[in-house]
């Protein structure tokens, strides 16, 4: 459907089920930066990515035989990152299907996330470690580069215990990484210097989950006390983050991070498995970890009220994803099945045709003779019907007769706010994933073998027959 006829003023949270994909062991999913691709991660160590528009599946990753604990899409959606519960962590380019980057960690990976700009680098977090940033470098027979992350401002002991992060999420722009620990704290880092810009102690339970909103102004976190904290982040303006023509510069203020919102569930004090930003950032959607429910929640970021309840199948809810443009959510259920949730179109015509009529039942209509004639005037003066796609045909000969072969350069792209930042400095990578067609071999035309050469006839001139023939078959 075309995003520009849609409603503006529709909710941005979905209604009702409308699809489910079979995924056995899927446990993790993840929409790409345009929401075009879902991603799933798999127990037996797959990594399936399916087409949103024909809900097939595109590639399959193998991963390896440890299950997936997770993944992430680069901005450009031609990288996606998965790691696993034994410590590896693998940078796949969907260009060719083939592996970028490999490292591997002595504990499992707690949370994996690929840099919002430049897509060879990205946080991992192993979960007895100190956090590490990996940089890939761009020949692909080097190893990647690892630099651990300290997140504490007194520099303990990166091998010690207190040093190690639950989860991580960059900045809009990837200038800064926010990182949750067990003791609940909330370390905001400089990406380039590696220090601690500011920090906030939420509670004495750790964090399990964090993310930011699109705008990058918030972010929600989810600790092991059943809260959600929607935080307020002031981080410090680089240089190159405005633009330097503007005659008021942006006013410096203190870093910090200061929680404006507090979300739970007083009366049944049930767990949740994460806490995201909806695709406008305006709600926070949750999933609660039921062995029999399969419901998410969705708050207001202001009030904290809850708006919408969207309750599934009686089912365990592994984990969800919000598509980042469509008020569509995916999630999965501990059968392995993936439910796709949207809204149910309302066709209101009369809104865009105040004199528009609808009908009870249809009406056979009969064209007019002379429905789509035109009467022109010709040289000498007189008035002449004519047919209105013999105008056109007749005006397409005239420019071609002008124009002669001359190539006509058409530019129909342009920056798409819903796909891009509106500050960012330059337009994402386009990549499109191409479509992998699985032909069946009794499908193919027979190979073509003349039976005995005609008299007269050398090798020479028969091999040439048949390369002839070939090409004659190839090319219909």
């Amino acid at each position: 459907m075309n995003r520009q006829l849609l409603d503006p003023f529709e909710p941005e949270y979905p209604e009702a089920i409308e699809a489910c994909l079979d995924d056995e062991y899927a446990v993790k999913c993840a929409y790409s930066h345009n929401g075009s691709l879902l991603a799933t991660a798999r127990s037996d160590g797959q990594c399936f990515i399916w087409d949103m528009d024909t809900l097939n599946v595109m590639r399959r990753l193998q991963h390896g035989e440890v299950a997936l604990k997770g993944l992430c899409w680069s901005r450009s959606g031609r990288y996606i990152l998965t790691y696993n519960e034994a410590g590896v962590c693998i940078l796949w380019d969907l260009d060719g299907c083939y592996i970028r980057a490999k490292v591997s960690f002595e504990s499992a990976i707690s949370c994996a996330r690929v840099h919002p700009r430049n897509s060879m680098q990205f946080i991992v977090c192993p979960s007895r470690e100190a956090p590490c940033l990996v940089t890939v470098s761009a020949n692909i027979d080097e190893p990647p580069s690892i630099s651990p992350i300290c997140i504490t401002s007194d520099s303990v002991d990166q091998e010690t215990k207190s040093a190690a992060s639950t989860c991580c999420c960059f900045a809009k722009k990837g200038i800064y990484v926010f990182f949750g620990t067990s003791k609940g704290l909330v370390h905001a880092v400089h990406v380039s210097t590696q220090k601690v810009v500011c920090s906030v102690k939420l509670s004495s339970s750790g964090v399990n989950t964090i993310s930011r909103n699109p705008r990058g102004t918030d972010i929600v976190t989810n600790s092991s006390d059943r809260i959600l904290r929607v935080c307020q982040v002031v981080l410090p303006v680089e240089d190159g983050e405005f633009n330097k023509s503007k005659s008021a510069m942006p006013a410096k203020l203190e870093p910090s991070i200061t929680v404006t919102t507090k979300i739970q569930d007083i009366v049944n004090r049930v767990h949740w498995i994460q806490a995201v930003f909806s695709s406008s950032g305006d709600y926070i959607v949750s999933g609660i970890e039921h062995k029999a429910e399969h419901n998410i929640y969705i708050w207001d970021k202001f009030s904290g009220s809850l708006v919408k309840m969207l309750t599934g199948p009686n089912e365990l809810l592994e984990d969800f994803a919000v598509h980042p443009l469509r008020p569509i959510y995916a999630s999965i259920s501990t059968f392995g099945i993936i439910y796709l949730w949207t809204r149910v179109p309302q066709q209101n015509w009369n809104a865009f045709a105040p004199g528009f009529r609808e009908l009870e039942e249809n009406v056979d209509f009969i064209e007019p003779e002379d429905l789509f004639d035109r009467r022109i005037t010709m040289q000498d003066g007189s008035l002449v019907d004519c047919a209105e796609d013999r105008i056109l045909r007749e005006k397409r000969a005239v420019n071609a007769a002008v124009e002669g072969d001359m190539d006509i350069d058409v530019d129909i792209t342009d920056d798409d706010p819903l796909f891009s930042d509106s500050d960012s400095e330059s337009g994402d990578d386009t990549f499109l994933l191409s479509v992998v067609v699985d032909c069946d071999e009794s499908l193919l035309p027979p190979t073509v073998t003349p039976s005995s050469a005609p008299a007269g006839t050398s090798s020479v001139e028969l091999e040439t027959s048949t390369a002839e023939q070939g090409t004659t078959i190839l090319e219909s």
